[in-house]
């Protein structure tokens, strides 16, 4: 039975608010890790940031400077590259490793599949394609948007990703025990 789109958005909403503490975590410790003077620009844009929105009426020139500078900071040390890689690695690993779950869809009980053999889990390949695709959603906007868009329009509930990678997301039966039942 096909998942319904509000179990869908929720389990995406979940997935999207995990991946977004993982990228602000990558923020604060990919400087770190990339060494001391990486890690010392880091402290000393974060410091001049919180200094210009400290101020009741920031100087909106010097808060465009510093941005840039962060920007600039930020593609230096391929931090949206990395981030994006670990969107993909995220959807990935629970399409191939997890039977179509990530956390947020095994949460709700619902997996992705294969469209064309209902009930089958998706090949390397597809499961490869969903990933890139849904991961590149997470970082960008547009992509992000024209996804949400299939799912919303398309007849059958079916996201750009599902689309391109020959998917569905379907409800997962639940493993309930009896109470009263002896292990």
């Amino acid at each position: 039975m096909p998942a319904p789109l509000g179990k869908r958005i929720l389990a995406f909403a979940m997935d999207f608010i995990l991946l977004t503490f993982i990228s602000i975590l990558i923020l604060f410790y990919l400087p770190e890790m990339l060494g001391q003077q990486t890690d010392d620009e880091f402290s000393r844009l974060s410091g001049r940031l919180i200094e210009a929105f400290e101020h009741p009426e920031p100087d909106q020139e010097h808060v465009e400077q510093v941005m840039m500078e962060f920007s600039e900071f930020s593609a230096k040390i391929h931090y949206e590259l990395i981030v994006t890689l670990v969107f993909i690695a995220y959807f990935f690993v629970g399409e191939f490793f997890y039977d179509g779950k990530s956390i947020g869809k095994s949460t709700l009980c619902i997996k992705s599949n294969n469209f064309r053999k209902s009930g089958r889990s998706l090949p390397l390949r597809e499961s490869a394609l969903r990933s890139v695709i849904k991961g590149l959603s997470c970082s960008f906007a547009l992509l992000g948007f024209a996804n949400f868009a299939c799912l919303l329009f398309s007849k059958q509930r079916r996201a750009l990703h599902d689309l391109l990678s020959g998917s569905t997301c379907v409800l997962v039966a639940q493993n309930v025990k009896d109470e009263g039942s002896e292990s």
